[in-house]
């Protein structure tokens, strides 16, 4: 029991200012990263960017009409990425070949195509599907773009087509 006169000569606890300080330091970058963050990290999708699939005519008695994939500049297309290719106006879209990179060409239908990356394609590099079909056959490629679970492409063009009339070809 303290007397009435006597002084306390507890002390109570107190937060340094470098204490602070130090704390402070230590939030800002974490805050940083945080405000950072794009939304495809926050859902957990890698986000391989502004890939592109576009349609080709090809050079008559050359190279057959087709289309081409090209990854985005800082991400590569993931292997399982698949383009599938529909085709009308014409019995049967050919045979196609894969030039660029490595594919499975699956045959749904004699119009109907499905191919498949066995290897991922490289940040910026090209991967090519052509047909033996010519352009002086009338005749219309579709093809779209499906990527793998986890993966989005901000900014891609996941959809293409190339569009003979026996006389002119026209390719998106």
């Amino acid at each position: 029991m303290l007397k009435k006169d006597s002084v306390s000569t507890e002390v109570e606890p107190t937060l340094e200012r470098r204490t602070i300080m130090k704390g402070a330091a230590w939030s800002i970058p974490v805050i940083a990263l945080a405000v950072a963050t794009p939304a495809a990290a926050a859902s957990g999708d890698t986000d391989l960017g502004a890939y592109h699939l576009n349609g080709s005519c090809g050079t008559l008695g050359l190279l057959g009409p087709g289309f081409t994939l090209t990854a985005g500049p800082t991400e590569p297309l993931p292997i399982g990425t698949t383009v599938t290719i529909t085709g009308s106006g014409i019995a049967n879209i050919g045979v196609f070949s894969v030039t660029g990179g490595t594919a499975n060409v699956n045959v749904l239908s004699n119009t109907s195509r499905q191919i498949t990356l066995t290897s991922a394609v490289p940040a910026g590099a090209t991967i090519a599907f052509r047909t033996t079909l010519s352009i002086s056959v009338s005749f219309t490629l579709n093809a779209v773009t499906t990527l793998p679970s986890g993966f989005v492409g901000t900014g891609g063009k996941p959809a293409a087509s190339v569009s003979s009339t026996l006389i002119l070809c026209s390719a998106t």
